[in-house]
């Protein structure tokens, strides 16, 4: 579960308004979205998230819609929508795919109050949800101990089962009877986007990074760049020397950090300290030969080889991008192929 989603159905609830989380548990053919994509349909008819447009998305939005102005007392459901011919009038439609949709109403404000408290202290958790009527919800530790909800004695994780759910791996379902099915998902912590230099690229990259979803911090030593004004879609920016913003910081497994400032010793600063840190992408800017001489410096200072082959430079995928927007585009490309294949199933 993505935090977006989380925070989205604690607000509704805050107010308070009805909701149907819609979640695809099952996907068969090409399909636009991958099992495990969530959207929260609000009895208002907005939608928080997508499970992938088009008429499928409108024909379970519907169905969601209907539920919530019943009169009649709402379960969970599971909704069965093909995508094909049959169900479209366009006809250059995908045809040959089907997903399985889970609509559970939002009711229980405490259990998606304390997920969200969980999120907010940095505790890793993992939320099961059994698909087996009466659908029961359960908030397990990484440990497999249950934090909130019912026990799910059927439902035996190993430990390197649970370290692949918490470490990036998509969610799934595991089971396959009438008995024993569950959904398994890991609550993600919404990724941050680290930008080292506060330059015309810096802000291209943190403009686009901004609907990407990514929390944006940047960091720069230069009081006449470092102004919030310039980085409007940035959470946070901090005008500081950059080891000791990078210490503050401190980036985490699940930062992605973007290496552009004005010059090779600031880059070279940089990369040495955020090396010292689990992330999940490090890239830097710069030239071919610019960059061999930072790692080169790196290496005689005693950084490892491996530690250094996790660099991405030159930084972004090869465009033959010129322009800041190009290149800040050309970056974000590179993060988002990395992003997919950290979350793939192997």
């Amino acid at each position: 579960m993505e935090e977006t989603i989380l925070q989205a159905i604690v607000k509704a609830q805050a107010r308070p308004a009805k909701a149907i989380l819609a979640t695809i548990i099952r996907t068969e053919g090409s399909t636009p979205r991958d099992l495990g994509t969530q959207m929260l349909v609000m009895d208002t008819g907005q939608t928080i998230g997508t499970i992938g447009g088009g008429t499928a998305e409108k024909l379970i939005t519907n169905r969601a819609l209907a539920l919530l102005t019943s009169n009649e007392e709402i379960y969970v459901e599971i909704f069965h929508q093909a995508i094909n011919l049959e169900s479209h009038t366009d006809k250059f439609s995908v045809c040959g795919a089907t997903i399985d949709v889970l609509l559970e109403p939002i009711q229980d404000k405490n259990f998606w109050q304390f997920l969200q408290d969980l999120l907010n202290r940095g505790k890793d958790s993992v939320l099961v949800t059994s698909l087996i009527p009466p659908y029961s919800r359960s908030i397990f530790d990484t440990n497999g101990n249950l934090l909130l909800g019912q026990p799910q004695n059927e439902l035996v994780l190993s430990a390197i089962k649970r370290q692949e759910i918490i470490s990036g791996k998509p969610a799934e379902v595991i089971g396959n009877s009438e008995e024993y099915r569950w959904f398994v998902d890991p609550v993600k912590k919404t990724e941050r986007l680290l930008i080292l230099g506060a330059g015309h690229v810096a802000r291209e990259v943190a403009f686009y990074a901004k609907a990407l979803d990514f929390q944006v911090s940047v960091i720069d030593d230069r009081p006449t760049f470092a102004l919030p004004e310039l980085f409007s879609c940035a959470q946070s920016v901090i005008c500081s020397d950059f080891a000791d913003g990078i210490k503050r910081y401190e980036p985490n497994r699940d930062t992605y950090v973007v290496i552009a400032t004005r010059s090779h010793p600031t880059d070279a600063e940089c990369l040495k300290e955020v090396l010292n840190f689990p992330t999940k992408y490090v890239g830097m800017l710069g030239s071919t030969k610019k960059i061999a001489a930072i790692v080169n410096f790196l290496r005689e200072k005693g950084y490892s080889s491996q530690a250094l082959a996790s660099l991405k430079a030159p930084i972004g995928l090869d465009i033959n991008a010129q322009t800041p927007s190009e290149i800040a585009i050309s970056i974000l490309a590179e993060i988002i192929s990395v992003k997919r294949s950290l979350s793939s199933p192997q």
